[in-house]
C-alpha cells in the first residue's frame, strides 16, 4: 500500500514538473480546448455555491470566483512575512511605478480609440477597448513576483508593487473603468459605469484584496518551517488553477469568435493587445532608467508594470458582461500574450542587459546605450 502511494506521489510530481516546463504550451492547449470543447467549461463556470451580500451588492460565489480566491490566497501566502516592513521603503521607485501602472495604459487606450475612429465596425472597436479596459483596471499580478525572483529582481519592490496595487484596486479600478467608459458609447459605456460603481469595489475587495491579505496573514502565522513544507505545492497549484480558470472563462468567448470568424477583428485584437502588453513591460524598463534605479529594481518594475491579474479580469468580465462575448476575447488573448512577453524578457532581454553591463563588455555597453 505504501509503495503504491509513493509511486502515485512520484507520478504526480513528475506530471507537475512536466507541466511547469511546458506551461506555455499548456496555456495554448487550454485556449484550444475552450474553442473546441466549450460545453464542459460553460457548465462548470455556471456552478454556484450561494451568494454574499455586502453594502447592498450581491456577489454570487461561483466556481470561477472560488478558484480566483484560491489563486490570490496562494499568491499572498508566498509573501515573506518577515519582510513586510521592507516592502514600502523604496518609495522613490514604488510610487512612480504605481502611478505609471495606472496612467500609461489609460493614455494608450485613449490613443488606440482615436486611431481606430475610422474602423468599419464600431462594435468591434468598443469591444476591444472595453476588454482591454478591464485588463488595465485589475491590480498587478502576484505571478510578477515569481518572474521577478527567477530573474534576480528586487523582491521587496516587486512585492510592494503587488500589494500596493491590490490594496488600491477598489479605488483605482473604479476610476479606470469610468475613464474607459468615456471612450466608448451606448450599452458599452453603461455597463462600464455600472461595473465601476460599488459592485466593482465589492468584487475587488472580496475576490482580490481579501484573499491576498488572508494569504499574507496565514504565511506570517505559519512560520518558515511550515511554509518550507508547503512551498513545493504552491506553484503547481497556481498553474493548475490558472489553466482551469482560463479554460472556463475562454469557453464563453472563443466559440463565439470561431462561429463569427472575422480576420480583420482578430488582427486588430492581436495588434491592440500586443502593443499594450509590450508597452507595459517596456514602461518598467524606461521608468527604471529615468529614475536611475539598480538593475534588480528595474527588473521588478518591468514585471510589476507588465503583468496584471487577468484571472480577476476574466472572472469579472464573464460575470458582469456575458452579453458582450467579443469584449472577453481581448482579455483571453492578453493573458496569453502576457505570458509570452514575460518569458521573452526573462529569456532574452534581462540576460542581454546583464551581458551589456558585465566588465568585459563595458565599452560595448556605452556604445549601445540608448540616447535619453
Amino acid at each position: 500500500m505504501e509503495k503504491k502511494e509513493e509511486s502515485s506521489r512520484r507520478l504526480g510530481g513528475s506530471f507537475l514538473d512536466w507541466l511547469h516546463r511546458r506551461f506555455f504550451w499548456a496555456l495554448l492547449a487550454a485556449h484550444g480546448l475552450a474553442a473546441v470543447v466549450p460545453g464542459f467549461g460553460q457548465r462548470a463556470r455556471s456552478l454556484t455555491f450561494g451568494s454574499v451580500s455586502i453594502l447592498g451588492e450581491t456577489v454570487a460565489i461561483s466556481l470561477p470566483v472560488v478558484l480566483l480566491f484560491l489563486l490570490l490566497w496562494n499568491g499572498g501566502f508566498g509573501v515573506p512575512g518577515g519582510r513586510l516592513g521592507e516592502l514600502f521603503r523604496n518609495l522613490r521607485a514604488l510610487i512612480p511605478g504605481l502611478l505609471v501602472n495606472f496612467l500609461i495604459p489609460l493614455l494608450f487606450l485613449a490613443g488606440l480609440r482615436a486611431a481606430l475612429r475610422g474602423w468599419h465596425n464600431s462594435e468591434e472597436v468598443e469591444s476591444l477597448v472595453m476588454g482591454l479596459g478591464l485588463v488595465v483596471a485589475m491590480p498587478i499580478a502576484g505571478a510578477s513576483a515569481a518572474w521577478c525572483q527567477n530573474a534576480g529582481g528586487d523582491m521587496a519592490l516587486s512585492l510592494g508593487l503587488v500589494l500596493g496595487s491590490t490594496v488600491l484596486s477598489p479605488f483605482a479600478g473604479s476610476l479606470s473603468l469610468h475613464a474607459v467608459a468615456t471612450m466608448v458609447g451606448g450599452d458599452y459605456a453603461e455597463d462600464l459605469h455600472e461595473m465601476a460603481g460599488r459592485g466593482m469595489g465589492v468584487f475587488l475587495v472580496l475576490c482580490v484584496v481579501l484573499p491576498s491579505l488572508l494569504g499574507i496573514v496565514a504565511r506570517h502565522k505559519a512560520g518558515e518551517d511550515l511554509f518550507a513544507r508547503i512551498r513545493p505545492t504552491l506553484r503547481p497549484a497556481n498553474e493548475l488553477i490558472l489553466l482551469w480558470l482560463i479554460y472556463m472563462n475562454a469557453s464563453v468567448s472563443l466559440p463565439y469568435a470561431f462561429h463569427h470568424f472575422d480576420p480583420d477583428f482578430l488582427a486588430m485584437l492581436l495588434v491592440g493587445s500586443g502593443l499594450l502588453c509590450l508597452l507595459r513591460f517596456q514602461c518598467g524598463e524606461w521608468l527604471g532608467r529615468l529614475l536611475r534605479t539598480s538593475a534588480p529594481e528595474r527588473t521588478a518594475l518591468v514585471y510589476g508594470l507588465g503583468m496584471n491579474n487577468n484571472g480577476g479580469g476574466l472572472t469579472l468580465a464573464t460575470v458582469a458582461i456575458p452579453d458582450h462575448p467579443l469584449a472577453i476575447l481581448p482579455i483571453v488573448f492578453y493573458t496569453l500574450l502576457q505570458q509570452v512577453t514575460a518569458a521573452w524578457y526573462y529569456s532574452y532581454w534581462i540576460p542581454r542587459r546583464k551581458e551589456l553591463r558585465s566588465p568585459g563588455s563595458e565599452s560595448n555597453a556605452h556604445s549601445k546605450r540608448p540616447v535619453r
